[in-house]
């Protein structure tokens, strides 16, 4: 049972925000997981009395956007972002363990992790960095979203997609006839992170404390099936 989001906001919550503005963050489109670490990062900034909204973009835009300025910080990246976009700084305590998964509709052994891709051809979703150096030497299909590469696993454009283990749309067609299959273990485990503009730095702290406080007292699990 999902609990009441303002019982998920903690004790910690205020009545008037501690930081007036309101800041805009930039989260990449039509993902269904980045739709779920924006509810998560909301609380969090909830908690650290932030006022905040999200702005939905396409994964190359988003970091741009985020250090240029325009919005004031982006969610759910990877380690290492600020060496390309010198004006990020990353909130330290991660918002989620992301584990990129192959899904497939032939099991086959994964156990060597992105090396068990090697003779297969992978889908793999644009934008996203650490996916694409990781795919970077093997055979594959890049492609806009999620929805697009199962449909081209469906027909047969790809023996493998790469996507997040618990994504929405790979549970779906886990359920289907035929079955989507769910190669375990996932490639790696890859902590994604909040970044924020420079110009609110003061405010790192806060959010880290916020995301701590989230994965102690089991909102990260309710929220994202941490742990699962």
């Amino acid at each position: 049972m999902r609990l009441p989001f303002a019982l998920l906001l903690g004790p910690i919550i205020l009545s008037v925000p501690l930081h007036a503005e309101e800041l805009q963050l930039s989260v990449i489109s039509r993902s269904t997981t980045h739709a779920d670490l924006w509810k998560a990062a909301e609380v969090a900034f909830q908690r650290a009395g932030i006022n905040a909204v999200v702005r939905e973009v396409s994964p190359e835009r988003s970091a741009v956007l985020a250090n240029e300025g325009t919005t004031d910080g982006d969610v759910g990246r990877s380690s290492g972002l600020e060496k390309n976009y010198p004006n990020l700084v990353q909130v330290p305590e991660p918002i989620y363990q992301y584990a990129p998964t192959a899904f497939s509709y032939k099991r086959f052994d994964v156990t060597g992790g992105w090396e068990s891709l090697r003779s297969h051809t992978v889908c793999i979703r644009r934008g996203l960095r650490q996916t694409d150096q990781r795919t970077k030497d093997l055979a594959r299909q890049v492609l806009a979203d999620e929805a697009t590469m199962l449909r081209m696993l469906a027909a047969g454009g790809c023996d493998v997609a790469v996507m997040e283990r618990n994504n929405a749309l790979a549970r779906a067609a886990m359920t289907a006839d035929p079955p989507l299959q769910r190669l375990l273990p996932p490639m790696e485990i890859m902590p994604l992170y909040i970044y924020l503009h420079k110009s609110h730095a003061a405010l790192v702290p806060k959010v880290a404390a916020a995301l701590k406080q989230m994965r102690a007292d089991g909102t990260m699990h309710k929220l994202l099936g941490e742990g699962e």
